[in-house]
């Protein structure tokens, strides 16, 4: 890849690869309502697991790729205007986009949430699919149903596994249902009453959070720990205090029926039985007290969870690496730090101290249902969420730095994309979901973790690398078309949620098969998204704070602004 020679000249392949990756984010929420066993709060009559795997290989890479470009043509501007200009720069393109869509888009995402929970609810009414008990274990939990689950435990299916989606235990699962004859099958069958899933939570914390007193009463009659903390911290004492809105979501999400006045009943009779048996809401570590690191805590988890950015959130973090990459910045001028084309940072090598930079972080990740990092919204990132960001941020930065002319950084993807596609990728999804059934022949279940951490964080890199050498293969020369759809793309992809759950929500029952129904929704869905752009926002000061100034046909044209400059 030549670097350009002036600062009106564009990197058409990185630029398409940009705008690909954020065309990818709009096509997988598409997905997230056809992809079976996932949390989503719009559960489609059509669901697939080709679709699942399909969601959960772009997740996998696609914002680790966008972060990795976005570092890079940072740098770009640095090196070509100076820290100024790139300041101000971002501020007008990152920042102010960030603030306004707070008070825009963040209402009209919340907006599409609550008309879409009102269509599931609706369809509840209706009487919607449920998937039969003998279709799987967790399909025979959740409907009580103790002959299909004694079935699937027969089968040899295990009553420790963790849902692929939720990633919690049949136990868990039960708890949250109600399932009240389902749990005492499972507990006699020898699992533990306090198992507890990826977040920490027992069965006692869901069925005191959805009310089910009559499985209240009988794990704590099996001695349930009633102080069991969860990974956050919460009691089940506290889960039963959470307010409706909070259940009703979280039932959405889970596709569990809720009523209401039984939730409220069951929730007072649950609160009296476990106060009764000495629970606490809050349990605090030996010497520590309320007012002093408990309260702190309770700040920063406030500060860190509350999903404040919904889909901005990615802005928010660009501001963070760009306010560290500021401080790098001063230190690489006063010290006249550069790095030229190291074959540590070009060649596949790379992969040899990247992948194992990028291991500690992908552990402490883990909620995302699938593979690929874990989505926070909070004021505050949380740490090792922006450590992970910032290791394909600074890498972009330092890859700019290396003046790659010759295109050597993902040369080798002719062979390195198959053996990611076809190797890698199956074996970073199948050892954190078990998706395809074969991980128990390949590795006993306490090395499932590490391997799915290991595999995760080489797909995470070898894909993008590999996406940077196809690119730059196909699109060394401007396309007018592909040059619109990159123009387009930073608008389409900040417009795109609100308008994607509602017709999730309103195509959800309509028949046909996934692999129709997706692909029409999604041309349909970036169809709309791209006339919005043409017709209300490439002209306008919309248009102009997002891309920089465009001309309308018959104008005299504009310098173009430096490649990547928006992001």
């Amino acid at each position: 890849m030549t670097q350009p020679t002036s600062s009106h000249q564009r990197l058409h392949d990185l630029d398409a690869l940009r705008a690909a990756a954020m065309l990818m984010g709009i096509t997988y929420h598409a997905a997230l309502s056809f992809a079976s066993d996932f949390p989503w709060s719009i559960q489609d009559v059509a669901q697939a697991k080709w679709v699942f795997v399909f969601q959960a290989w772009v997740h996998g890479f696609r914002m680790q790729l966008f972060m990795l470009l976005s570092g890079f043509f940072t740098a770009m501007l640095w090196r070509r205007k100076g820290l100024k200009t790139l300041l101000w720069n971002r501020c007008r393109r990152v920042l102010f986009p960030c603030l306004l869509g707070l008070i825009t888009v963040v209402p009209a995402v919340i907006w599409a949430g609550n008309f879409a929970s009102q269509r599931h609810k609706d369809n509840q009414q209706k009487g919607a699919r449920t998937e039969p008990a003998t279709a799987s274990l967790w399909a025979a939990v959740k409907q009580d149903d103790v002959r299909a689950v004694e079935g699937h435990l027969a089968a040899g299916i295990s009553p420790l596994n963790l849902h692929p989606a939720f990633a919690i235990t049949p136990l868990q699962w039960a708890g949250l249902n109600g399932a009240r004859n389902a749990t005492a099958l499972l507990l006699d069958r020898g699992v533990p009453v306090d198992i507890r899933g990826r977040d920490g939570h027992t069965a006692l914390h869901g069925a005191a959070f959805m009310g089910h007193a009559g499985v209240v009463s009988l794990l704590l009659q099996h001695g349930a720990d009633v102080n069991a903390q969860s990974n956050d911290g919460e009691t089940p004492l506290k889960s039963a205090s959470q307010p409706y809105t909070s259940v009703e979501f979280i039932a959405g999400l889970l596709g569990i029926p809720l009523e209401k006045q039984t939730w409220e009943t069951g929730r007072q009779k649950i609160v009296t039985q476990l106060q009764a048996a000495g629970a606490r809401e809050t349990v605090l570590a030996a010497g520590q007290s309320a007012a002093g690191p408990g309260a702190l805590a309770s700040a920063y988890r406030w500060l860190t969870e509350t999903p404040v950015f919904m889909v901005l959130w990615f802005l928010w973090f660009l501001v963070w690496l760009v306010a560290l990459f500021s401080v790098y910045a001063l230190l690489a001028e006063r010290f006249g730090w550069r790095i030229r084309g190291h074959w540590l940072v070009l060649s596949p090598a790379n992969l040899l101290w990247l992948v194992p930079l990028t291991l500690t972080p992908t552990a402490m990740m883990g909620y995302y249902p699938g593979i690929g990092p874990d989505t926070v919204m909070g004021i505050i990132p949380m740490p090792h969420v922006l450590a992970y960001y910032a290791l394909f941020f600074f890498f972009g930065v330092i890859y700019y730095d290396c003046d790659d002319r010759e295109g050597r950084l993902g040369s080798s993807w002719r062979w390195l994309l198959p053996v990611t596609l076809l190797l890698i990728f199956p074996l970073a999804l199948e050892f954190a979901t078990g998706t395809f059934g074969f991980r128990d022949s390949l590795l006993p279940a306490k090395f499932h973790r590490p391997a799915s951490v290991f595999f995760q964080s080489l797909f995470a890199w070898a894909m993008s690398f590999a996406s940077i050498g196809l690119f730059r293969a196909l699109l060394t020369r401007e396309n007018r078309t592909i040059r619109y759809l990159s123009d387009s793309a930073y608008w389409l992809y900040l417009a795109h949620l609100p308008l994607c759950i509602a017709g999730q929500a309103v195509i959800s029952q309509w028949a046909g098969p996934a692999w129709i129904k997706l692909p029409l929704f999604s041309v349909v869905l970036i169809a709309m998204l791209l006339l919005s752009y043409q017709f209300l926002v490439r002209y306008t000061w919309i248009g102009r704070l997002l891309n920089g100034p465009r001309n309308r046909p018959g104008q005299a044209p504009r310098p173009i602004p430096v490649s990547g400059a928006a992001l």
